[in-house]
């Protein structure tokens, strides 16, 4: 936190501490890229530091992580917050049952961006790690924040400071959108009852514990904005979103001194009367253009991160979380998380938090003085037009829309159910993920398809075009419920990567090796370039015995997978055997083997 520069992998804080193996991961987040959490279990599984990009072009890899990891991580996003994505890919539908659309409450946004990982031991015991942070679950290159820490649950009684962070993840099936599965409401329950007993250190150079700070968790808008404190001489607040309410919550805590960084035409709207107040008006500098990969390019950057620093006395206070200073932000309508922790502020012996330590130590140089621009006024045909999309947006939210699938003579039928809501000055369009957005048709256009069975979904997208002017598109992805859709899709996809036996027993070879078997054996990482993909090969019995005996006096739960894996490959439907006849005897022999050594 006190190096500005220093870069965090949003997928090391999933990966397990050694001894110990990821047991669950609970995830909020306002804004969810599917292809972003579609790589995430393989990076993780497979200790992978490629781009997503890359982790995206290996779909064999992708979806053994997920069938392997996908039941163990579960993500809350804001029901308008699911993106469009950028390409049609079948494995969308093996994140159904880990992507959950919620609804705040106070009816703004559900905005918290939490990691809550439990991590647990063979000998025993688990370790909670979390992280507070300002960024959501996609691939912007903005600048964001974010606050790690991990403790472990004990017998005694309840922390109170960890309270409101437990309250959050027992109140996610109420504010879900659609029913959850009872285990996994059993699971939350147990993981918030853990939250409450378990004391999380702050990071190096505080010398408080974390205390956490929920909003938004009410039935309403509370009757003042929330203040982080009362009293402070000195401020530093960071945010990209910033009103007059939000700013006066710091400002009546009576700090003589100021600093507020935000974007540009975010101070751009302030009123004079908060620039008077706010004398110190910073903006980040704008990144060089070499800093922008390719495949990076286009997407949101700036600055994202939310922070708030007050010192008294000789302390200095830190709360990094999600809110912005704005009314729905502070004031309960949205849900929000922040952190609090703090130590001294005087920089000494290599410890203290304070303003001038953080600016120091390279913050200020990120930022540069905020000069005042000329506003021109918005173009209400313009502003018109924003507001007809978002009020299809929101009609949409409350349609009673669903998805009927039944088998046809080649293909699934697919069909939207329900009524679509008028949409006058916009032009509505919709297709399922699964397919290119280039297929998108409007409603008279029909609303029956006819789909393969990998590419049924129960994602869909939607794009609102005005009609009156030229505003920018809204597009979002509805989870929307469905009637008659068949088990097997995922195993139906796999049958489409893995089409000859060749193929099959490479596969196979690599799986016995756990999923950095796989890693080698695709190239992901290495210098191979996946030329192993093409190695060939025949059936030979004995050889692929020693390897199944092999990995399964090391990793018995190996066999399983390997075994799972061969059932879908034969349960599911295709012209072409990709799988020998003689490999279940193989498997059996290994099983007894097995079972003879437990004897012995």
């Amino acid at each position: 936190m006190l190096a500005p520069d220093t870069r965090q992998v949003a997928t090391d804080i999933l990966r397990p501490p050694p001894g110990y193996t990821l047991d669950r991961a609970v995830m909020t987040t306002y804004s969810l890229d599917l292809e972003v959490l579609l790589a995430l279990p393989l990076a993780v599984l497979a200790h992978s530091d490629e781009a997503v990009d890359t982790l995206l072009e290996q779909p064999l890899l992708l979806l053994q992580a997920l069938r392997e990891e996908t039941d163990r991580v579960h993500v809350f996003v804001d029901e308008t917050g699911i993106s469009v994505p950028r390409l049609a890919r079948e494995l969308y539908s093996a994140l159904e049952p880990s992507v959950h659309p919620v609804r705040a409450p106070g009816g703004g946004a559900f905005h918290p961006k939490v990691w809550v990982v439990r991590f647990a031991s063979d000998a025993g015991g688990s370790v909670i790690r979390v992280s507070i942070a300002s960024r959501n679950l996609t691939f912007d290159r903005s600048w964001d924040v974010a606050l790690v820490s991990e403790g472990r649950p004990s017998e005694s009684e309840a922390v109170p400071s960890s309270a409101p962070l437990a309250d959050l993840v027992r109140r996610l099936p109420t504010l879900a959108t659609e029913s959850l599965q009872p285990e996994l409401g059993a699971e939350l329950q147990h993981l918030s009852d853990e939250l409450d007993h378990t004391r999380f250190p702050a990071p190096e150079g505080f010398d408080s514990g974390l205390t956490f700070h929920t909003l938004g968790l009410g039935d309403g808008l509370t009757n003042r904005v929330w203040q982080p404190m009362d009293r402070a001489r000195r401020v530093l607040a960071i945010a990209p979103f910033v009103g007059s309410e939000g700013l006066q919550a710091l400002s009546a805590s009576g700090a003589k001194e100021r600093m507020l960084v935000s974007r540009a035409e975010t101070l751009d709207a302030l009123p004079e009367s908060v620039h008077r107040q706010w004398r110190d008006l910073q903006v980040m500098r704008e990144a060089e253009p070499e800093e922008a990969e390719d495949e990076t390019a286009g997407r949101p950057a700036g600055l994202h991160a939310k922070a708030v620093i007050m010192e008294h006395g000789h302390r200095a206070y830190w709360f990094v979380g999600s809110a912005n200073l704005t009314w729905s932000a502070l004031a309960g309508r949205n849900v929000e998380v922040m952190a609090e922790v703090s130590g001294s502020k005087v920089y000494s012996e290599g410890k203290g938090v304070g303003i001038d330590r953080f600016l120091e130590a390279g913050f200020a140089e990120l930022c540069a003085p905020y000069a005042a621009r000329k506003v021109e006024p918005a173009d209400a045909i313009c502003v018109e037009a924003e507001k007809a999309l978002q009020q299809l947006r929101d009609k949409l939210l409350d349609s009673d829309l669903g998805i009927f699938c039944a088998p046809g003579e080649e293909d699934w039928r697919w069909e939207l159910v329900g009524s679509l809501p008028e949409a006058n000055a916009v032009q509505l369009d919709y297709w399922p993920v699964t397919l290119n957005r280039e297929q998108a048709r409007s409603p008279e256009q029909g609303l029956l398809w006819q789909l393969p069975l990998e590419r049924l979904t129960t994602f869909v997208a939607f794009r609102l075009r005005a009609t009156t002017a030229d505003v920018a598109d809204l597009t979002l992805v509805l989870k929307l419920p469905t009637e008659g859709m068949p088990d097997g899709r995922s195993d139906r996809v796999l049958r489409m990567v893995i089409s000859t036996p060749e193929r099959f027993l490479q596969f196979l070879r690599a799986l016995l090796g756990g999923l950095e078997g796989l890693v080698e054996w695709s190239g992901v990482g290495g210098d191979s370039g996946g030329q192993n993909q093409d190695r060939g090969g025949g059936f030979d019995a004995d050889t692929l015995l020693e390897d199944i005996l092999r990995a399964a006096s090391r990793d018995p739960e190996r066999v399983e997978v390997v075994r799972s894996v061969i059932e879908d490959l034969a349960d599911a439907p295709g012209d072409a055997q990709v799988v020998p006849e003689d490999l279940e005897d193989i498997l059996q022999a290994v099983t007894q083997a097995l079972e003879g050594r437990a004897q012995r």
